[in-house]
């Protein structure tokens, strides 16, 4: 078998203005025709930033995202940017999806937006000393460096009128306080680990005694009070990050942009250490085996108790009031909606026991649907509605609340779909997710499901096309690059097209299999796609392999990030959006196409245009 395998250099071209403006106006024309929307997953830190804004990470709240980025992804007709949960992280691990605390992530903050708070000459030092290598996130050089000059911009910003942050810290003081008091004493115990600190630094929001209250109160007062710059100055930073995503989720809106947020299945180190009386003992969220991990996952995730979720009588208890807190905070700060990582976890969630190395049948499983277990059994739901009650009753009311639906709801719902998760998917109609790089077929989806061909925990599709060409030479992988490659023709050949060749041109040349994987998003049932930044533009490089910490979360867009997209594209590696919704629309059959004629000629000239 020959194979095509060069993806050598180009010299593609960007559209001039008039053409632009034909494109702009054939792909959105040609979306409409295939009732479809496009979305693309980028993370801040993946964000591009021009060489002289460049502080080591990237934020979609920079003037680079304004000016550049919003602009670029308007005329391609992109419609959303679905975002990482951006919440604090641990200075050991930059996973977004393990937070040490719900509030932002004040690595987001766009630095060139503070200068004046911040001085021109330890902002132009920032810039200057950040690594130059401007296609990855410097998480040290990042961590060593905004403390820093947030912490001057705090020292000038106090010399000022405070009513802003006075206000703002009244406002906050029930929901951020904890999280400020919690890096205190990170800092004091020499550790972000709370179940290592002294008893009562661990218990200081859960007292169990009238003695110990008096004691937690007196601390909380001495904290307040030794390290009130410190508190203060956790407010201010999250106040200018709230400001911010104000503004940018505005300027987003006028540019027909929206961000999707992301909510993770961890709760964050601070909300389990402030609320331990909600959480089970000695029981944490996981996976079970599977064919991925045969002995199972042991994440250490904190799972809430069932019986705080809701009363006897169907009313929120005070674990429900918590988790409708939580998304209601998330859902008013993501106009697109929210992505909730491992839906599984919150429907019919699998937790094991930590007091034992391994898990058994006896120390795991199921919580909700093992009746028959020792452990597990008294939480056994038994209804459909029950399974669905989170979703019902706090979830889809939080989105509501902000003028979203449940259709506003992203369920990453990969993983074993038991069947009351499997149930109350289909009952609500949730969009759930499905992934080409899986061997899911494209005509399989369900119109309410997003469609993609890989997502943060994959491999780029350049880097899964080069594997499934290999594996195409050996006896293991023959059988699914022929199937694979098979259905692909079947579900996005032209008419009119010679089946066979075309069939025969998908296996010899992997830039023709490129071309149909991304023509099979758009010819399946699904309505929404969501294409990973990586595989938007062409990026032969992994954003993360899951188990693994070491160079993981780290590729960005580069600066030139318009020429890396337009070389590409005419090279056949990334998203020719013309030429997919073209095909697509040829696929449907003759008499559809001929409805399109002139929509078609225009889309043909775009593609055109992109291969010069």
């Amino acid at each position: 078998m020959k194979i095509t395998t060069n993806y050598g250099p180009g010299f593609g071209r960007r559209p001039n203005v008039s053409e632009m403006k034909l494109y702009t106006k054939t792909i959105n024309e040609g979306l409409q025709v295939l009732d479809k929307k496009v979305g693309l997953i980028l993370h801040n830190s993946s964000a591009p930033s021009v060489r002289s804004q460049n502080t080591g990470i990237g934020s979609l709240l920079s003037e680079t995202t304004e000016k550049k980025l919003i602009p670029f992804l308007k005329e391609h007709a992109v419609t959303t940017i679905q975002q990482e949960p951006n919440n604090l992280r641990s200075a050991k691990d930059a996973s977004p999806y393990a937070p040490v605390d719900m509030a932002k992530n004040i690595l987001m903050t766009p630095l060139e937006k503070l200068v004046g708070l911040i001085s021109a000459g330890t902002y132009a030092a920032i810039v200057a000393n950040a690594p130059k290598n401007q296609e990855k996130t410097d998480y040290k050089y990042v961590r060593e460096n905004y403390p820093k000059a947030l912490y001057e911009a705090w020292q000038t910003y106090k010399q000022g009128d405070m009513a802003e942050f006075n206000e703002f810290k009244a406002q906050k003081i029930d929901e951020l306080e904890a999280g400020a008091i919690y890096q205190v004493l990170s800092k004091i115990n020499g550790t972000d680990k709370w179940k290592r600190w002294p008893v009562l630094d661990r218990s200081l929001y859960c007292p169990k005694n009238p003695a110990q209250e008096k004691k937690a109160q007196a601390r909380i007062d001495e904290l307040r009070k030794d390290y009130s710059d410190e508190i203060d100055f956790y407010f201010f930073q999250q106040m200018l990050l709230e400001k911010e995503i104000q503004n940018t989720n505005a300027k987003n809106k006028e540019a027909g942009i929206t961000i999707i947020g992301d909510s993770p299945v961890a709760y964050s180190s601070v909300e389990a250490w402030k609320n331990q009386n909600l959480f089970m003992k000695d029981m944490a969220l996981g996976v079970g085996p599977d064919y991925f991990s045969p002995n199972g996952q042991r994440w250490g995730f904190p799972v809430l108790k069932p019986e705080t979720i809701f009363n006897p009588d169907g009313t929120l208890g005070k674990g429900g009031e918590f988790l409708k807190q939580r998304y209601e905070k998330m859902f008013s700060e993501a106009p697109g909606g929210i992505r909730i990582d491992h839906i599984i976890g919150l429907i019919d969630p699998f937790v094991y026991s930590t007091k034992e190395p391994k898990m058994t049948d006896k120390n795991s499983g199921r919580l909700y649907s093992s009746p028959d277990s020792e452990l597990l059994g008294k939480y056994a739901k038994k209804s459909d509605e029950e399974y669905e009650a989170i979703l019902t009753k706090i979830i889809i009311p939080a989105a509501e609340k902000y003028g979203l639906t449940k259709d506003d709801i992203i369920c990453e719902d990969l993983g074993t779909i038991t069947p009351p998760v499997d149930k109350t998917m289909k009952d609500l109609k949730l969009s759930g997710i499905a992934v080409t790089e899986f061997d899911y077929r494209g005509r399989d989806t369900a119109p309410e499901k997003i469609l993609m061909l890989g997502s943060h925990d994959n491999t780029s599709f350049l880097e899964f096309t080069d594997t499934l060409f290999k594996s195409a030479e050996t006896e293991g992988g023959k059988d699914r690059f022929t199937k694979k490659t098979q259905f692909l023709a079947e579900d996005t050949a032209p008419y009119g097209q010679n089946f066979d060749a075309y069939l025969n041109d998908l296996r010899q040349d992997k830039k023709k299999f490129i071309s149909a994987s991304f023509t099979e998003l758009f010819t399946s049932p699904a309505k929404r796609i969501q294409v990973f930044f990586t595989d938007f533009f062409g990026i032969p490089k992994t954003y993360n392999t899951p188990g693994k910490r070491q160079g993981c979360w780290t590729l960005r867009l580069p600066e030139k990030f318009e020429d890396l997209y337009y070389k590409n594209v005419k090279e056949g590696t990334a998203l020719n959006l013309p030429e997919a919704i073209a095909t697509a629309i040829r696929h449907k059959g003759e008499d559809f196409a001929n409805n399109n004629k002139e929509l078609l000629d225009n889309l043909d000239k775009c593609s055109a245009i992109l291969k010069e």
